[in-house]
């Protein structure tokens, strides 16, 4: 397994509100878009990052995984969430801070997904590239429904309000998905400042120039968003199994 990330502050952003890292003993890899617009989302954000990857860390076995010892994708996404919650408990000026998350956990023969919000996660395989989340936003409802198209969800004034967050609630429930692990799937997980950037088919042909590395891949992401004029942060990480 190698694992890659890069993670740029948008060019009309302040400050990065995403959050990237990831252990790969521990086969884990996390990402956090904090929410914009909202009081303390790169808090949430590294609140959220920070305690996916110390539970990982600390609770796998020294030649295991930590989904191989038995974790469940979605606890760890819950206990993320009591994380951030904790903090505005403590400290009512950080109340309404919130934050997406992508997950990706490995195990042998298997890997297993969990998000909350619009932050993406995908697969290269065999040179196709398949999204494997459904962002939790009204506007994909309305894509999934007819109502709207792929052209005018990327337009909507409303494509980043979210259904889903951590932070947001008490019990923030994540879709998890399950899949075989086969060798040189290439995963990414990403904030919606790439993908509001770059349509698919251009993330999916910068992924598959297999003469560039990992790094610089996950490099080119990031500067192809830049030259779309991404207007947020962007974050990639990417996982070769």
């Amino acid at each position: 397994m190698e694992i890659v990330g890069e993670s740029h502050r948008g060019s009309q952003r302040p400050r990065n509100e995403d959050r990237i890292d990831w252990d790969q003993g521990a086969g884990v890899a996390v990402l956090a878009d904090g929410m914009g617009g909202l009081p303390y989302g790169a808090e949430a954000a590294r609140l959220a990052v920070e305690a996916v990857i110390r539970i990982a860390r600390t609770h796998h076995g020294s030649d295991h995984t930590w989904l191989e010892s038995g974790g469940e994708p979605a606890d760890l996404v819950h206990l993320a969430n009591r994380a951030v919650l904790s903090y505005t408990e403590r400290d009512r000026r950080y109340e309404g801070m919130g934050t997406t998350l992508a997950l990706l956990c490995a195990a042998p023969d298997e890997v297993a997904l969990a998000h909350v919000g619009d932050s993406r996660i995908y697969c290269m395989r065999t040179g196709q590239l398949e999204r494997l989340t459904r962002d939790h936003t009204p506007v994909q409802r309305s894509v999934e429904t007819g109502a709207m198209s792929e052209t005018e969800a990327r337009r909507s004034p409303e494509r980043n309000v979210l259904e889903r967050a951590l932070g947001a609630v008490t019990w923030a429930e994540p879709d998890v998905t399950r899949l075989p692990r086969q060798s040189g799937d290439l995963f990414l997980l990403c904030s919606d400042g790439l993908t509001e950037a770059l349509e698919d088919t251009a993330i999916g042909a910068i992924l598959a120039e297999e003469d560039r590395s990992l790094s610089q891949r996950a490099h080119d992401l990031i500067e192809a968003a830049q030259d779309a004029e991404s207007p947020d942060d962007i974050s990639v990480v990417l996982v070769r199994t």
